[in-house]
């Protein structure tokens, strides 16, 4: 038996996750990248870049290639497709997981400037 897990990626993490399942039998890998990186590394398993014609195109998308999971290893500003990501698993009844690399916490030595906003 084998699992089609859909990575969601750009970020090490993504990479990372995909080499390892990659490297497991029976799993087939496919990662997407959204096309905004001219030269991406190179990256295990199968490549689609581009978008997917948002949450109705990203479930029809994973009922078409046969994909039994999805994983959302985007960065954590991605918001459009980890929300698209959400609905397009629900609505073609698939699992997803959310991973987050760990926010910064200040370190020895560090020199942090707190601030209202990102603006």
């Amino acid at each position: 038996m084998s699992a089609h897990v859909l990575v969601l990626g750009g970020t090490t993490e993504a990479r990372e996750l995909a080499a390892v399942l990659a490297a497991r039998p029976g799993v087939r890998v496919t990662s997407s990248l959204a096309g905004r990186v001219s030269r991406p590394g190179a990256l295990a398993g199968e490549v689609r870049i581009g978008g997917f014609g948002g949450a109705e195109g990203l479930a029809a998308w994973l009922s078409e290639h046969g994909v039994d999971a999805v994983v959302d290893a985007t960065h954590p500003f991605a918001s459009g497709i980890t929300a698209n990501a959400a609905h397009a698993a629900t609505a073609a009844g698939r699992p997803l997981v959310v991973l987050r690399r760990p926010g910064w916490r200040p370190g020895p030595g560090d020199r942090w400037h707190p601030v209202g906003s990102l603006a």
